[in-house]
């Protein structure tokens, strides 16, 4: 009896382990966005953030009244604030702070070419900042992780996926700053490139979303990343 109840205890344990490395059961599959913000420059924005790593969310006013970004680095949590005026259904563009740290967004009156610029992030150098609008409808799903260059970590791989658009940003250990990933999504495969420089497949799997890339002078590698929010 002793050997079949620690037998059914590693068992437990062994399913319990490959489940928690697959899966993050504390990550919502529900969007937060207002609905009455959909068409509207109010609302929720998620992201990517590379010069380390880590996602950003930002509330604007999605509530009517919140205006704050937090921005996850390496682990640790860092909230935004801004003192600029925002209005409802008018164009955008606003600064946040946390301390001697800022950045820049802007976005149109309908929601739409949401952008994090000017970015100055202490001991960040190369700090870029990818982001989409959330819809009521459409959440915005934020992945962090690497590539492999030459058989080696070659850096950052970042990306975020919402409805049928990929985007993201890379960033290679030797700090070269490229294009935006752009891509689509379709049953679960990706098709994108980082424009100029290579092109760039891959798969959906639960949390995890990995593939491969060919750059332009037809080295290639692998990526591999896991949802964070």
């Amino acid at each position: 009896m002793k050997k079949l109840l620690l037998s059914l205890l590693v068992s437990t344990l062994l399913l319990s382990c490959s489940k928690d490395d697959n899966d993050d059961n504390s990550l919502s599959n529900s969007p937060t966005a207002s609905a009455s913000y959909d068409s509207k420059n109010y609302g929720i924005y998620k992201g990517v953030f590379v010069g380390s790593t880590g996602t950003v969310t930002i509330n604007l006013k999605n509530n009517g009244t919140t205006l704050s970004a937090t921005l996850v680095i390496d682990g640790v949590s860092y909230v935004y604030t801004s003192t600029d005026v925002v209005t409802e259904g008018a164009n955008t563009d606003i600064t946040f702070n946390h301390n001697n740290d800022y950045f820049d967004f802007s976005v149109n009156a309908n929601g739409t070419s949401p952008t994090i610029y000017n970015v100055h992030i202490s001991g960040h150098p190369n700090a870029t900042i990818s982001v989409g609008k959330e819809e009521s409808d459409v959440q915005v799903y934020c992945y962090v992780g690497t590539f492999t260059e030459g058989g080696t970590i070659g850096g950052t791989w970042n990306l975020i996926i919402y409805g049928n658009k990929v985007t993201g940003v890379v960033l290679p250990k030797d700090g070269q700053v490229l294009p935006f990933i752009v891509g689509t999504i379709t049953n679960n495969i990706i098709t994108a490139e980082v424009p100029g420089e290579a092109t760039i497949t891959g798969t959906v799997s639960g949390n995890s979303v990995s593939g491969n890339w060919v750059n332009t002078e037809h080295e290639t590698g692998t990526w591999t990343s896991t949802r964070k929010l």
